[in-house]
């Protein structure tokens, strides 16, 4: 049901909602999240009083926002005492909510969900240049913003650029470890993420991502010369909001 960009009304949400239950056979839903809603639709407030309606009904337990800009979550955080959680692209290539965002969530305790964390399968490191995607996948149609927001395919890396970034990155790849497990071990080892949502097609994709948890945290050395290469090289070519 697609409510963006002008859709957002107190009868919609709950319709939403309630197709939800209905499809996952549940009787509350334990995280409803937006998704990327207008800033102004978020600035105005109604929508989240609408989820804490759905909240006291006891059809949600809880609420959070997923937002494009650091603005926006901050704004969010300040705003709404009951948010519980934001869901952000951060990633090696989006390193910005380290110093703009996790220090106040923490202290709101509000929970960060890392979309995005492998740029789109850019920091697995196993595209070369020229790679071609297939028409129907957003790395193709969307590669420069064509469809929607810029910042999300690649992380706003343009295609290329981030295919060069990331053979850098691999230089700094522990041994046994692969760039995505290193990638994703990255971002769990920052304490104000509280879950990642990594994309997986495959069985095994999914439990290999799922065992990064249980490898050791990368250290302060590397996470330094990550966050060098960040400033000096990447960062200047992310596009879109941010």
């Amino acid at each position: 049901m697609g409510l963006y960009p002008d859709k957002y009304t107190r009868d919609a949400i709950r319709l939403h909602v309630e197709d939800c239950l209905k499809r996952l056979q549940v009787e509350a839903l334990d995280l409803a999240q937006t998704h990327c809603v207008p800033t102004h639709v978020m600035e105005s407030g109604e929508i989240f009083g609408w989820l804490r309606e759905l909240v006291d009904e006891g059809k949600i337990r809880r609420f959070g926002a997923s937002v494009e800009s650091m603005d926006e979550a901050l704004m969010l955080i300040d705003r709404v005492e009951d948010l519980y959680s934001l869901q952000i692209i951060f990633n090696l290539f989006r390193q910005k909510p380290v110093d703009t965002l996790f220090d106040t969530a923490k202290a709101k305790k509000v929970g960060i969900i890392a979309r995005v964390p492998l740029a789109s399968g850019v920091l697995t490191g196993k595209f070369s240049a020229g790679y071609a995607f297939g028409e129907e996948d957003h790395r193709h149609f969307n590669k420069d913003g064509e469809a929607f927001n810029v910042g999300e395919t690649f992380a706003g890396v343009p295609f290329e650029k981030g295919i060069e970034l990331a053979g850098q990155i691999e230089t700094l790849k522990p041994a046994g470890m692969s760039m995505a497990q290193m990638a994703l071990r990255w971002i769990i080892d920052h304490d104000a993420v509280s879950v990642v949502i990594p994309g997986a097609s495959k069985v095994s994709q999914a439990r290999n991502n799922a065992a990064v948890s249980e490898l050791p945290e990368l250290g302060e050395a590397l996470h330094a010369a990550l966050k060098d290469l960040y400033q000096n090289n990447i960062h200047e070519h992310v596009r879109g909001v941010y």
